[in-house]
């Protein structure tokens, strides 16, 4: 069976990128490899923020699915494909989903969409233009893929039967780097985060409420635009309490998520974050919000704490659920240990990659 992978593998460091690399990675080491994998580079040429306004978005878009659209074309015309599987971040993206899907089908090839957010249960109390797009989509596709729990059940609800739930995995260079690293000490009130450090991901919230707490440090790592920089440097008054980094090297990454005492993700939206995985892994109490996997990567289940959550957008449960891991370390490297044990059981690269060769199977 050969398949194409339809994704972004390039560009900014984004989460469904590396989860692509993770994917081409895994798959070029294994002995036996089941099926033959092709993947097809979905990357925009330039990082679109959230906060752009709708014309130069659709300018942009348009520019880029241009490109992306006739060079897919050409791969599927040059090579005999029996399942093509392209990863969504819905939007304007929807558009292009159902043109790559239409010249898939009329080469007779099996089509998988893979909708990598959290957002569907929104979409589909709203019904607005980008609900009535994902819903042609499901209807038009194959089988689609969904990376949490309240997703697969709205569509299941809603009456598709085309669906599977596939969790994110950990990438397998995670646990090579942390054996790597070794054993090192926390660093006492030192919190974590790390994303882009955009709005959306919380961060305006996070300093302010880190603000009221002392002796503590915050360490951000991850892309930051000029403009948010600097409403983070003046909510902190300039003070040297906040430290931020900017991109690093991925093993230092995983290095701060070890030595840190806490790590926090405040974001408003996601899919199936790759981050909280690797923090998970690193055995880090973990503060973050319910949404998108979140809440099943965290659950309590049989009486196990495996971290807290505040609502988004959120100050004082944010320094409230913050306090509450620095006042008590035994429920911090409780929840910490929880969450390790958790994704060495249900999100290895195996587990998962048995998962999607069996849903390309099916298909």
């Amino acid at each position: 069976m050969r398949v194409l992978l339809a994704a972004p593998a390039s560009g900014p460091a984004g989460g469904i990128c590396r989860w692509t690399n993770h994917i081409r990675a895994y798959y070029n080491a294994l002995a036996d490899k089941q099926v033959s994998l092709d993947i097809y580079d979905l990357a925009r040429s330039e990082f679109i923020p959230d906060d752009i306004s709708l014309i130069p978005r659709l300018r942009l878009a348009l520019k880029d699915y241009r490109a992306i659209l006739r060079g897919f074309k050409s791969a599927l015309s040059c090579n005999k494909y029996d399942v093509v599987h392209i990863t969504s971040s819905a939007g304007l993206g929807l558009v292009r989903d159902l043109l790559m899907i239409r010249m898939a089908h009329k080469k007779g090839i099996k089509s998988i969409v893979h909708f990598r957010f959290g957002r569907i249960p929104q979409l589909f109390e709203q019904k607005n233009w980008e609900f009535h797009l994902l819903s042609k989509v499901v209807r038009k596709v194959d089988k689609v893929i969904v990376i949490d729990k309240n997703s697969y059940e709205t569509l299941k609800k809603n009456g598709y039967t085309n669906i599977d739930l596939l969790p994110n995995p950990l990438a397998p260079g995670v646990m090579q780097t942390i054996s790597k690293i070794g054993a090192i000490n926390r660093e006492s009130r030192m919190l974590l985060f790390v994303g882009h450090c955009i709005a959306t991901k919380g961060v305006l919230e996070l300093v302010q409420a880190c603000r009221g707490i002392s002796n503590i440090r915050l360490r951000l790592i991850g892309a930051i635009p000029n403009d948010v920089r600097e409403q983070l440097l003046e909510i902190s008054y300039h003070e040297d309490w906040l430290e931020i980094m900017g991109e690093q090297p991925y093993d230092e990454v995983i290095h701060h998520m070890l030595s840190c005492d806490i790590f926090v993700l405040p974001t408003y939206t996601e899919g199936f974050p790759n981050v909280i995985l690797e923090a998970m892994a690193c055995g880090c109490a973990i503060v973050s919000t319910p949404v998108g996997a979140i809440p099943e990567m965290l659950e309590v289940e049989n009486d196990k704490q495996y971290g807290l959550l505040v609502p988004p957008k959120s100050i004082e449960p944010l320094r409230d659920a913050i306090l509450t891991f620095l006042n008590n370390p035994q429920l911090s490297d409780n929840c910490g240990r929880n969450a390790r044990e958790r994704v060495n059981e249900r999100y290895t690269m195996d587990a998962i990659w048995g998962k999607m060769v069996e849903i390309w199977k099916n298909a």
